[in-house]
């Protein structure tokens, strides 16, 4: 993490989409934000199975 991100908090760039949902990247340092309800865990099952 940077100073930048540090003293003055993250600069959170535009919402891209992943396999678990939208994100906000910070510009300086690359932390990312899960924006909106984070999915179920089912969802994180990569053979996408579903009992």
């Amino acid at each position: 993490m940077t100073f930048r991100c540090l003293f003055r908090g993250h600069a959170w760039g535009p919402v891209e989409g992943s396999d678990r949902g939208a994100v906000h990247t910070c510009r300086y340092c690359g932390k990312t934000k899960h924006v909106g309800p984070e999915p179920p865990a089912e969802a994180h099952d990569g053979a996408n199975l579903h009992l």
